[in-house]
C-alpha cells in the first residue's frame, strides 16, 4: 500500500503544482503621474487576514507574485506617505490576474478630498452642478433671495430680475427640485427669503427626454435650484409686507409656504403702485404672444410661431398699477411613485408713461435727427395655469403629463408727436399719431413623455408627443397726420391715414419623436430617434379705410392679407455617448427633412419650398478633480422665419416706419460654440469661472432699410444676410477671508457683434464690442454691521461702415454702496447709493447722470424679531429719471421717460415661520 500512497501523493502533489496562479501589476502615483518603487505588496487571506505572501515593486514600479494557490484573497498596497490601498482579490486554479494600474493617492490629497466632503464651503462643485453655501454670502436681515443671488461669483441680477448665470440667462428657478409657479422664476427669488435657502445650485438642466435617456440632445437651460433648510420644510413661513405713502403710494404684498413631508403650498398676493409687479422679466419686456418664437428642444431646431402684439409692456418705464396673486401645490405620494405639481398666476396691470427721445439715423454719406414725444395708457390682465404629472409605475416603466396655459386680454391707448430734420435743422418732416387696440390671446402647451427601462443597463425606449395652440386676436384703430416738406420749395405738403385694423393669428403645432438608446460597452452607449413635426399658421391682417359715411368698411389693399404658412418636418437622428470617472463625451447629428407650404389667399399665390438640414452637435465634460471641471459644448440650430416676416404685407402702424414681410425668406442657421470652466480651492475658500460663447449665423434673418431722402419715410424689409457673429466671454474670480470677515468678488465680460445688412441698397456691416469689470467687496460684523461697495465700468463701441464719420463710442460707469447697522439689535438702518454717468457724445450732449439714494430706519417687534416697523424714503435726491441708450446698425437712440420717483413709505413687515413640531408618544 504504501507504494501506492506514495504513487498518490506525487501525483497530488504534481497536479498542484500546476494548477498554482500568479498576480502581477504596477503601482502609480497618482498626483505626480510615475511609478513606485519598493513598494510593498501584501497577499492576505480574506477569512482571517493571515499574511500569506509578499513582495515589493521593482524600480519601474511593477511587481508578481507566483505559486498561489487558488481562493479568495486580500491584496494590500502600502508606500510612505500614502494611503493604503485595499482590494479583494478572486484566484482560480491556474489564473494569471493581471491587476493593471494600481493608483495610490497621498494622504494630504485624501485628507483635502475629506475635507472638501466634509466642510460647508462657500462654493463647491458637485459633478456638473456649481454649488453655493447661502450663509457664507452675508445680505442684510430679511433680504429676499434676489438679493442673495446678486452676491454670489459669477451670477448677475438686472434692474428687471433678470438673472444671468456664467454669461447664460437663467430660464428656470427650482424649489427643492420641483417647479414653483411653473416657470415665473421671479416669484421665487423675489418673494422667498435668503434666510430661508441653504445652497444654491446651479446647472444646466437638460430636457426630459435627454435626463432619462442620458444622452445630451444639446438642449439645455440654465437653471438655479433653491435647496431649503430643513427646518423651512417641516411647518410653515412666510412673509406679509404692508406699506402707505402720504402721497398715495402704497405696496401691499405676503407669500405664505407650508411644507409638510413631501407636500408644498405656496400662494402669494400683490398690490403696488410702486413697481411690485409680480411679473417675470419676459412679462416686463413683452405680454401676450411673442414675436420671437420658442425653442423646441426635442426636435434641435427653433420653432417660430410668432405673431404680433399689441399689449403692454413695463420695465420700468411709466407709472403702474398692479395686482398680481397665485398658488402652488406639489405633493408625492403613493410611495413616491407618483408626483403633482400645479400653479396658477392672475396678473392686471395698468400703466401709463410719458417719453420723449433723440434718434440719429445713420444713412450712406448724410444723418437725419427724430425728436419724439409719446403718451401712453395701456390696461391688460392675464391668467396662467400649469401642471406637471409624473408617475413611476414601476422600476422600468413611467409616464410624464406637462401642460401650461394662459388666456389674457389688452387694452392701449398711444399719441405721439415727432419732428425729423437734418444735421442744418431743416425740418423734414413732422407727424402727430393716435393708436389704440384691444384685445385677447390664448397660449397652450401639452406634452407626453413615456419612458420604458429594460433589464440591461442602459437600454431604453421613449416617446415625446407634445401640441401647441396659439391665438391672437385685436382691434386697432390708426389716425395719424404726416406732414413732409419739399427738400427745395420747402412747401409742406399732408397726408392723413384713418384707419380701423383687425388681425386673427392661430398656431396649431404637433410633434412626437420615439428614441431608443444601447449599451455598446460598459462607457459607450448610442441613440438613435425619429421625429415628426407638423406646424400650422394663418395670419389675417385687414386695414380698412373710412368711408363717407363715417364707417370703417374700405378695404385698404395695400396693408391687406390672408396668410397661411405650413411646416413639415421629418427628422431622423444618432448620437454617441462615451462616460468615465473623468471624462463624460458625446456627439451626434439630427438629419430633418423640412417641407414649407406658403399659401397667400388675397393674391391666390402658393409657394413651396424643401430643405434638408443636419442638426450636429458635440459636448465634452472633463473632471480635472474634486474641484475643477471643463465643459466644452457644440450645437448647431435652425431658426425659422415667423408668418409675420414672410407675409407679404406692409405693416403701416406707424406710417413714417413700414415693415414689409418676405415670402421668399430662408431659415437660418446658427452654429454655436460655449464653454465653462470652474475651479476652486475648499481650503483658501476662494473659486474661479471663465466661461464664453461664439456663433456664426448662415442666413441670419434681418431687414433691408431704405429711407427716402425727401420724406424721411422707412421702408423695412425681411431678407437674409450672411457674415453675422455673435459672442461673449467672461470671467469672475471670488475669495473669502473668514478672519477679515469679508468676501471679495471680481468680474469681467466682453460681448462682440458683427451685424451685415443694406442701407439704402448699399451693405452695412456693424461691429460693436462692450467690455466691462465689476468689483464686489463685502465686509461684516456679525449682528452688528454689513457694508457692500460695487463700482463697475463698461466701454461701448460701434462701427457701421455705411457711414464711417458717425462716432458712436461712449463709457459708463456705475458705482453702488450699501449697508446696514444693527443697534442694540432692535433698530435697523440701511442704505444703499447707486450712481449711474455715461459719457456725452457729439449727438447725446445732455447730462444724464443719475445719483439714485434709498435709506430705511427699521424698529424690531414680536419674538425672535420676526416682525419690523420700517420707515423708508425712495431717491431721496429726487433725481431718478428713465434712461435708455440703444445702438444698432443703423439707428442710435436716447430715450428718457417717466418713471417712479421721491416717495416715503411707512411699512410693517413680518417674516413669520413655524417649524412643525414632533407629538411626544404617550407613557404607558
Amino acid at each position: 500500500m504504501k507504494p501506492v500512497f506514495a504513487v498518490i501523493t506525487l501525483f497530488i502533489s504534481v497536479t498542484c503544482i500546476g494548477q498554482k496562479a500568479s498576480i502581477k501589476g504596477t503601482v502609480r502615483d497618482t498626483l505626480n503621474n510615475s511609478n513606485l518603487s519598493n513598494a510593498v505588496i501584501a497577499l492576505l487571506q480574506s477569512k482571517d487576514s493571515v499574511l500569506y505572501k509578499f513582495t515589493r515593486t521593482n524600480e519601474s514600479g511593477s511587481f508578481e507574485l507566483h505559486d498561489l494557490l487558488k481562493g479568495d484573497y486580500l491584496i494590500m498596497v502600502t508606500y510612505p506617505k500614502f494611503a493604503d490601498y485595499i482590494t479583494p482579490v478572486l484566484l482560480d486554479s491556474i489564473s494569471l490576474k493581471d491587476l493593471g494600474n494600481i493608483s495610490l493617492t497621498t494622504k494630504a490629497k485624501l485628507l483635502e478630498e475629506v475635507i472638501v466632503k466634509q466642510k460647508i464651503a462657500a462654493v463647491r462643485m458637485h459633478g456638473d452642478t456649481l454649488e453655493y453655501k447661502a450663509d457664507s454670502f452675508k445680505v442684510k436681515q430679511g433680504a429676499n433671495v434676489e438679493e442673495l443671488l446678486k452676491q454670489l461669483p459669477g451670477i448677475s441680477v438686472d434692474k428687471d430680475g433678470k438673472i444671468t448665470a456664467q454669461g447664460k440667462t437663467v430660464e428656470k428657478i427650482l424649489v427643492d427640485g420641483d417647479e414653483f409657479f411653473g416657470d415665473d422664476p421671479t416669484i421665487a427669488t423675489q418673494n422667498l427669503q435668503s434666510d430661508a435657502v441653504d445652497k444654491v445650485q446651479v446647472f444646466d438642466k437638460k430636457s426630459d427626454q435627454a435626463a432619462f435617456t442620458g444622452i445630451d440632445d444639446g438642449n439645455s437651460k440654465k437653471t438655479i435650484n433653491l435647496k431649503l433648510k430643513e427646518d423651512k420644510k417641516k411647518g410653515y413661513f412666510g412673509k406679509l409686507d404692508l406699506g402707505g405713502g402720504p402721497d398715495g403710494t402704497y405696496n401691499n404684498s405676503a407669500m405664505a409656504n407650508r411644507f409638510r413631508a413631501k407636500q408644498k403650498m405656496s400662494a402669494y398676493g400683490i398690490m403696488s403702485n410702486v413697481g411690485t409687479t409680480g411679473l417675470n422679466w419676459d412679462e416686463r419686456n413683452q405680454y401676450g404672444s411673442s414675436n420671437e418664437g420658442e425653442y423646441n428642444e426635442d426636435f434641435g431646431g427653433m420653432v417660430f410661431y410668432g405673431s404680433e402684439d399689441n399689449s403692454p409692456t413695463f420695465n420700468g418705464e411709466g407709472l403702474p398699477k398692479s395686482w398680481a396673486a397665485g398658488a402652488n401645490y406639489s405633493d408625492k405620494f403613493n410611495a413616491d411613485k407618483q408626483t403633482l405639481n400645479s400653479s396658477y398666476r392672475y396678473n392686471k396691470l395698468n400703466v401709463a408713461s410719458e417719453s420723449n427721445s433723440l434718434s440719429q439715423s445713420i444713412l450712406p454719406d448724410t444723418t437725419f435727427f427724430t425728436k419724439t414725444t409719446e403718451n401712453e395708457n395701456n390696461s391688460r390682465q392675464k391668467h396662467f395655469i400649469s401642471g406637471i404629472y409624473d408617475y413611476q409605475i414601476d422600476s422600468q416603466l413611467s409616464v410624464k403629463v406637462n401642460v401650461n396655459g394662459s388666456v389674457g386680454k389688452f387694452q392701449n391707448v398711444s399719441n405721439m408727436t415727432s419732428r425729423t430734420y437734418d444735421i442744418h435743422d431743416s425740418t423734414i418732416n413732422q407727424s402727430t399719431q393716435a393708436n389704440s387696440a384691444n384685445g385677447d390671446n390664448q397660449k397652450w402647451t401639452s406634452s407626453l413623455l413615456l419612458r420604458k427601462k429594460f433589464e440591461k443597463v442602459g437600454r431604453t425606449l421613449s416617446l415625446n408627443l407634445n401640441d401647441q395652440y396659439n391665438t391672437d386676436n385685436s382691434t386697432g384703430y390708426l389716425n395719424a397726420l404726416i406732414t413732409t416738406y419739399d427738400p427745395i420749395t420747402r412747401v409742406p405738403k399732408d397726408s392723413l391715414t384713418d384707419q380701423m385694423k383687425l388681425t386673427d393669428t392661430k398656431v396649431n403645432a404637433f410633434g412626437g419623436k420615439l428614441s431608443y438608446t444601447e449599451p455598446l460597452s460598459k462607457k459607450v452607449f448610442a441613440e438613435i430617434s425619429y421625429g415628426l413635426r407638423i406646424n400650422n399658421s394663418t395670419s389675417e391682417r385687414l386695414s380698412y379705410n373710412k368711408s363717407p359715411n363715417g364707417k370703417y368698411e374700405v378695404l385698404s389693399q395695400a396693408f391687406s392679407n390672408s396668410y397661411k404658412y405650413d411646416v413639415t418636418t421629418n427628422t431622423a437622428g444618432l448620437s454617441f455617448k462615451y462616460n468615465s470617472k473623468k471624462i463624460v463625451a458625446g456627439i451626434g447629428s439630427d438629419l430633418a427633412f423640412q417641407n414649407f407650404n406658403q399659401e397667400d389667399k388675397v393674391n391666390h399665390s402658393s409657394f413651396e419650398r424643401n430643405y434638408v438640414n443636419m442638426f450636429p452637435r458635440a459636448n465634452l465634460n472633463y473632471k480635472f478633480n474634486t474641484t475643477s471641471s471643463l465643459s466644452i459644448n457644440y450645437n448647431g440650430a435652425t431658426r425659422q422665419p415667423s408668418i409675420y416676416q414672410i407675409q407679404p404685407v406692409a405693416s403701416n402702424d406707424n406710417p413714417l416706419v413700414i415693415y414689409v414681410g418676405n415670402p421668399l425668406l430662408k431659415q437660418q442657421f446658427t452654429h454655436t460654440i460655449n464653454f465653462n470652466y470652474n475651479s476652486f480651492k475648499v481650503m483658501k475658500d476662494c473659486g474661479m469661472y471663465m466661461w464664453g460663447s461664439i456663433s456664426a449665423v448662415a442666413n441670419n434673418i434681418t431687414s433691408t432699410q431704405y429711407t427716402d431722402l425727401s420724406t424721411g419715410k422707412t421702408i423695412y424689409q425681411y431678407i437674409n444676410t450672411n457674415g453675422n457673429i455673435n459672442g461673449y466671454m467672461g470671467g469672475a474670480y471670488y475669495r473669502s477671508f473668514k478672519k477679515a470677515k469679508m468676501n471679495l468678488n471680481l468680474s469681467g465680460s466682453m460681448s462682440y457683434n458683427k451685424y451685415t445688412s443694406y442701407i439704402n441698397q448699399q451693405e452695412n456691416v456693424t461691429r460693436s464690442y462692450s467690455p466691462n469689470v465689476r468689483i464686489n467687496v463685502t465686509k461684516y460684523k456679525d449682528q452688528k454691521w454689513t457694508v457692500s461697495y460695487s463700482p463697475g465700468v463698461t466701454f461701448n463701441g460701434s462701427h457701421s461702415t455705411v457711414n464711417t464719420g458717425v462716432k458712436n463710442n461712449y463709457w459708463s460707469t456705475s458705482q453702488s454702496i450699501s449697508g446696514t447697522v444693527y443697534i442694540k439689535k432692535k433698530v435697523e438702518i440701511g442704505t444703499d447709493v447707486t450712481g449711474e454717468f455715461r459719457q456725452k457724445t457729439a449727438t447725446f450732449d445732455q447730462n444724464n447722470n443719475v445719483i439714485l439714494w434709498n435709506g430705511y430706519l427699521g424698529y424690531k417687534l414680536l419674538k425672535e424679531d420676526k416682525a419690523m416697523i420700517k420707515f423708508s424714503a425712495h431717491d431721496l435726491l429726487n433725481q431718478n429719471r428713465g434712461y435708455y441708450r440703444y445702438i444698432s446698425n443703423s439707428n442710435i437712440m436716447e430715450r428718457n421717460y417717466q418713471t417712479i420717483s421721491r416717495y416715503f413709505m411707512l411699512s410693517f413687515v413680518w417674516n413669520f415661520s413655524k417649524s412643525a413640531m414632533t407629538t411626544p408618544t404617550a407613557k404607558p
